[in-house]
């Protein structure tokens, strides 16, 4: 257990630079399995949860080598196991488990999936695409006896039954289809390593049309976190436009930055760094959307932002009970109410006070309130931020923020 302890209503300017995306990086790690040889990957985080993921498929016999952002893996010799329950909880992502060792090897252990804790997260769709392809449940393990190309239709966008549906499809000879697709950037993050990997992947609308087999090492270069780039511009906003971000690309933000300029914010580029600055002149109603919508992940970075301008609404259609972290903000003065998938944020005055993460993006809404308020807090459960955040401390101390991390 750790905690940040952080001096607020400190001016921060400065430039920061965004690593490279966790969701794009997860399943790409766990897409090493399907794959016979050595695979080169650039720009991998160095996060909490890309490091317990290498742990998971170094368990399979993968053979990992780091060198500062670059990191080699080599997948020839590998072996059935059944993965350590400590690192599967530990992460949300183990649930590519499932397509990766059933690709490779014809079964998969259904264990316990960690990630954070904020709604009711089931893999049923996950589920139908191991049916599909062939897999029988056999209490805890999936089965494969034969493995087939199928056709499935999704009835919503699920980025982690698309993803599992990839690796099914890459693994097995034959033309598989996936209608329904979820269409995230990490998604063609990911089809990027599989076409390198040999397999051949067309993309038209929500449909991918998949002809797989024996893949090879792939390469891929893991392009910048937009959830990272989302909350230094939250960040941004709250500090008058005097923090740039470095390493985002404005098309992929749009969602999350379509209601803040709509309220009066201005994105300005200089060069290849983004600031978002002006104030928020009316309220700032958001609903979280698959994307190009407004992210879930960035949600509860929202609503800090919300509380210190003319306040609004949140609504989240992607997941419920996403707003466990509105009870801490509320312990720094910050004003709501939910009902339901519903947050209305009321304009407030943010005061010093010690609060917990709860999850990885709630934690983070904590450390902006922080770096707001007036005063010392102090943000409990810190260590979940290292979860989706490179060099936090040393990035904010950067821009001028008064900050530790006492672990």
């Amino acid at each position: 257990m750790g905690t940040f302890i952080v001096e607020g209503e400190r001016e921060l300017r400065g430039t920061v630079s965004v690593s490279g995306s966790k969701n794009a990086a997860l399943p790409i790690i766990f897409a090493t399995l399907l794959t016979h040889g050595v695979s080169r990957i650039s720009n991998l985080p160095d996060i909490e949860d890309v490091n317990v993921a290498l742990e998971l498929i170094a368990e399979y016999g993968a053979v990992i080598s780091r060198r500062g952002h670059l990191t080699v893996i080599n997948t020839e010799n590998l072996n059935y196991v059944i993965p350590s329950t400590a690192l599967t909880e530990r992460i949300r992502a183990s649930t590519y488990l499932l397509g990766a060792s059933l690709g490779r090897f014809g079964r998969a252990c259904l264990g316990s999936f960690g990630g954070c804790n904020f709604s009711h997260r089931p893999i049923d769709m996950h589920l139908r695409a191991a049916e599909a392809y062939g897999a029988e449940r056999l209490g805890d393990v999936l089965e494969a006896q034969a493995q087939n190309p199928f056709t499935i239709r999704f009835p919503k966008r699920s980025v982690g039954a698309t993803v599992n549906s990839l690796l099914l499809a890459s693994s097995v000879a034959g033309e598989s289809r996936i209608s329904g697709a979820a269409g995230e950037p990490h998604i063609n993050t990911l089809i990027e390593f599989l076409r390198s990997a040999g397999a051949h992947i067309d993309t038209a609308e929500d449909t991918l049309t998949i002809r797989g087999g024996e893949l090879h090492g792939g390469e891929v270069t893991i392009p910048g976190d937009m959830i990272e780039a989302g909350t230094y511009l939250a960040l941004s906003l709250l500090n008058d436009g005097s923090v740039g971000v470095e390493g985002a690309e404005a098309p992929e933000l749009s969602g999350f930055l379509f209601p803040f300029i709509s309220s009066g914010a201005s994105l300005v580029r200089r060069g290849g760094t983004l600031l978002l600055r002006g104030r928020l002149r009316s309220r700032t109603d958001i609903t979280t959307l698959p994307y190009p919508g407004f992210p879930t992940d960035l949600q509860p970075i929202a609503a800090p932002v919300l509380g210190c301008f003319l306040g609004g609404s949140i609504t989240d259609t992607v997941w419920e009970g996403r707003f466990g972290y509105l009870a801490e903000l509320q312990k720094m003065g910050l004003s709501s109410a939910v009902e339901k998938n519903l947050a209305e944020i009321y304009p407030s005055r943010l005061h010093s006070s010690s609060v917990r993460a709860l999850d990885l993006r709630g934690g983070a809404a904590c450390l902006l309130a922080a770096l707001t308020a007036r005063g010392e807090s102090r943000v409990e459960s810190g260590e979940l931020l290292f979860r989706g955040y490179e060099r936090l401390c040393e990035k904010l101390l950067l821009l001028g923020a008064k900050i530790r991390y006492v672990s």
